[in-house]
């Protein structure tokens, strides 16, 4: 599946669009970045280097989606729904432009199988240092069931911890 696609689906899931934008503006996550990563995972992609796909993501976030997405937030007073409208579609077309670009940096399906939790925590750490456990855990139960059958059963570490962490 195309990470497009993918990101789409997940987003129409129950409870995705609220965790992701949680993990968006209480922690400083990245979403699209966040659902490259849960899409590699559903796919079986093994993801040795993240480097180069941290350095376009910091850059499509800093430079067009951060403020894309404040000037829209910023434009709330009545008459401006059509600037709003504007300002999100062009917030939506940045960040499939970076969905398209992360998805060609990952490498071809190799039947790898991360475990979501992890996955997710690893990635937010190296996106900003930190590891918000609790947030990834709910989104990495609510795209559970939108992972293939072998990779749901990968959501939770033995451990039960998110973040494998003791």
């Amino acid at each position: 599946m195309r990470l497009w696609e993918f990101a789409l689906a997940a987003w129409g899931r129950p409870g995705v669009e609220a965790a992701s934008l949680t993990l968006q503006d209480e922690h400083g996550q990245c979403v699209p970045l966040v659902l490259w990563r849960a899409w590699a995972v559903a796919e079986g992609r093994a993801v040795p280097d993240t480097d180069r796909i941290l350095e376009v993501a910091r850059y499509c976030e800093g430079q067009i989606l951060a403020p894309l997405r404040a000037t829209r937030r910023a434009v709330k007073a009545p008459g401006n729904a059509d600037i709003r409208k504007a300002l999100r579609a062009s917030e939506l077309a940045a960040e499939r432009d970076l969905l398209e670009a992360l998805e060609e940096l990952t490498p071809v399906p190799t039947g790898h199988r991360d475990n979501l939790a992890r996955a997710l925590s690893d990635l937010a750490f190296a996106w900003n240092g930190a590891r918000p456990a609790e947030a990834l855990a709910v989104l990495a139960e609510r795209l559970g069931s939108e992972l293939p059958p072998a990779t749901a059963l990968l959501i939770c570490p033995p451990d039960g911890r998110p973040d494998g962490r003791s």
